[in-house]
């Protein structure tokens, strides 16, 4: 409500880069342009974290209300992403990044579980993580963040290599993960898998856990 008139015809573009609820993101642009036709409100969350961000490669998940808007913030987000993709319409950004990160959250723990298993087995951590990046079970939390030191320190990446500091925290990753249930219950949608997961880290984040990388999970379901 304090948003300044605009002065000219090309208004104002709000970029908001925070991960909330579509919902939130919807009113958020009703409000921004009730103020004048000419601003416009651009819900744009991020996704490649701490080492996106360093790396200029995040990926911008965009929702915008017309090409033109898109068109214009493009070049501004492509100085800090590798990709700017128009997700639809106003909070289709947000949306789409709820569902990202319910997806991650149960890939974590999943290459968690199999990073334990195989060590209980005596399998190096390396080796095992090496074979699954060229195996089926491929994914970000296997080959960019590994939740094991061992195999993060052999790749140079991972937030576990230096003690889960410096990624994305679990008390973030719990936050998202609430946003994501409670779209889900407005949409009459079942996300067992992703109850399931938010149980594992908000118990990992009353253990204290909440501002280390959410990768930490190993370390919590290991008992540590």
């Amino acid at each position: 409500n304090n948003l300044p008139p605009s002065s000219s015809a090309t208004g104002c573009r709000f970029i908001d880069t925070s991960t909330i609820s579509p919902a939130v993101s919807k009113k958020l642009h009703q409000q921004v342009q009730s103020v004048s036709p000419h601003h416009d409100y651009v819900d744009a969350p991020v996704s490649g974290g701490v080492k996106g961000a360093t790396d200029a490669s995040l990926t911008f998940m965009t929702g915008c209300s017309s090409e033109e808007t898109f068109q214009k913030i493009q070049p501004l987000l492509k100085r800090m992403g590798k990709a700017v993709l128009p997700c639809g319409t106003s909070g289709s950004g947000s949306a789409v990044k709820l569902c990202n990160n319910a997806a991650l959250a149960a890939q974590m723990i999943g290459i968690c579980e199999a990073m334990s298993l195989g060590e209980s087995l005596g399998v190096d951590p390396s080796v095992l993580a090496n074979v699954m990046n060229v195996s089926t079970a491929k994914c970000w939390s296997s080959e960019v963040n590994n939740p094991h030191p061992i195999a993060a320190k052999s790749t140079g990446s991972g937030a576990s290599a230096n003690d889960y500091e410096g990624g994305f925290g679990t008390a973030l990753m719990l936050k998202d993960l609430n946003l994501a249930l409670d779209a889900a219950v407005e949409e009459g949608k079942s996300m067992p898998l992703t109850g399931l997961s938010r149980q594992l880290y908000s118990l990992a984040d009353n253990r204290g856990l909440g501002r280390k990388d959410f990768g930490v999970m190993l370390q919590f379901l290991n008992g540590k």
